[in-house]
């Protein structure tokens, strides 16, 4: 049944970027945005970390 589930997903990428191709071009460049601003904010996180590491122990 997952095979069949993929064919329908190609066919369906198929005839968007066949009959709709702006809209197409549109949804994969925003995609492209959302990842690319996720893994910026992932990296930023990350360095964010790596400097709370250095930070002394709070005192009470």
């Amino acid at each position: 049944m997952r095979i069949l589930r993929a064919l329908g997903l190609g066919l369906f990428l198929i005839i968007i970027v066949l009959l709709m191709p702006a809209v197409f071009f549109e949804l994969s460049k925003t995609i492209v945005v959302f990842l690319q601003s996720s893994q910026e904010a992932f990296t930023a996180a990350g360095i964010l970390a790596s400097y709370a590491g250095h930070l002394p122990p709070p005192v009470h």
